[in-house]
Formats: C-alpha cells, structure tokens, sequence
C-alpha cells in the first residue's frame, strides 16, 4: 500500500481527494500548512501531493526543501496555471503539474504514472556486494556499511532508478545540482562521480557500476 502526503489548506479539498484516493488502496496523510508538512517528511511517503499557496510558505519553496532531503515523488496540484508557475514548479523538482480545477480519474491515472516511474522493488537496490536502501539512504558494501554524502547519495538513487540509460551531464546538473539553485560547471560532476566510483567499485579505473558514455555522460550497468 502507497503512503500519499496530501499538502493542501484546504480542509475541505483535501478530504475529498483523501477519499478518492482511499478507494484506489491508497494511505493517506495531511498537512495545512507547510510547517506540518516538513514535520510529517519520513522515507514511507511514497508519494506527496502539493499545493502552491499554503498559509505560511510558498509550495516552491517546500518543494525544494523536500529535494534537499529526498527523492519522493512530487505532483504540484494548485490553481496557479501560467506557463511560468508549471516551468517553477518543475525547476524546483516537481515530477507532475495539475491546475485546479481538476478531475479526479487524471489526478489518480496521474499519480499511478508517477509512482510507476519511481519504483524500485522493496525499495532496496541488492546486486553482488552492493546494497542501497532507498527509504533509510543507506549503502553497504560487503556488508560493511559506506558513508557517502547527500549528493553521493543523490547520485547513486539517479543512477539505480535510471538504470540502462544514458544520462548526460547535464541532466545530471539539472536533477542534482540546479534544485539547489546554485551555478555548478560540469567538472563538478566528473569530481563527485569520481568520488562515489572510489566508494563502490573494485576498480574505479575500470568501473562495473557507473561507466562513461564517451562524450555524452554516464550509464548505471550492473550486466558484468
């Protein structure tokens, strides 16, 4: 069963998509405002829904802090419609955008998407002497736990959950770095992939888990 944060003011609104959503299975937790729901933020929300204009913090903003924390997807559901207000809502790591009003049978074909996209089997990534946790961000090695940083951390679920596909640098630059806001050049991510191979691989020279696609980026592969 899939844990939903509903971020929403509206008591009223957030009751009835509570009891769309309940019908479809799914557990349902609230928030009114945004210093409930970053006190409500744990690694068994599967997936929140947020809304823009809260009372006491701007959705954009909690979206962000949420990034800086986890991975769990994000569908911004607010009336804010321009073009401007989905391009933020994206930028600051939103996975879906869906203007109010709204129909309930998009919103939970919406969500089943989105929480498609971002599964991985009981949430554990196993492969030979390799294991990562998804919920607690823990890796081990042999069985001999690794300490990593937020963005080693960040880099390795890009990674796993993308695995077999090529991701250019600056795909990497936009989903890691460019939430932060801040200007990062690409040798940063040569120098924080270097960092995480020393921490994983046998062999970094000769890398099994994250190998360069020459000119183009980086691929996860785990087929050796």
């Amino acid at each position: 069963m899939s844990t939903i944060l509903i971020i929403e003011d509206d008591k009223l609104l957030s009751e009835g998509i509570s009891f769309a959503l309940k019908s479809e299975g799914y557990n349902i937790l609230f928030a009114y405002n945004g210093e409930q729901a970053i006190k409500r933020l744990n690694h068994s929300i599967d997936l929140i829904i947020l809304d823009i204009n809260l009372p006491d913090r701007n959705g954009i903003e909690i979206c962000k802090y949420i990034r800086k924390e986890m991975n769990t997807p994000i569908i911004f559901l607010t009336a804010k419609d321009t073009e401007e207000d989905i391009v933020n809502g994206f930028k600051a790591g939103g996975d879906d955008y869906i203007t109010k009003p709204f129909s309930l049978p998009i919103l939970k074909e919406r969500i089943k998407a989105v929480l498609k996209r971002g599964v991985v089997p009981n949430n554990i990534y196993n492969f030979k002497e390799l294991k990562f946790d998804f919920h607690t961000l823990c890796l081990t090695k042999n069985d001999v736990e690794i300490p990593i940083t937020r963005i080693e951390m960040k880099l390795l679920e890009l990674f796993i959950k993308n695995k077999g596909k090529v991701l250019t640098r600056n795909q990497i630059l936009a989903k890691i770095w460019d939430i932060d806001g801040d200007f990062i050049d690409e040798n940063t991510v040569s120098v924080n992939i270097r960092r995480l191979r020393r921490k994983i691989e046998d062999d970094p020279s000769n890398p099994t888990f994250i190998k360069t696609v020459f000119g183009i980026g980086y691929i996860w592969s785990d087929n050796n």
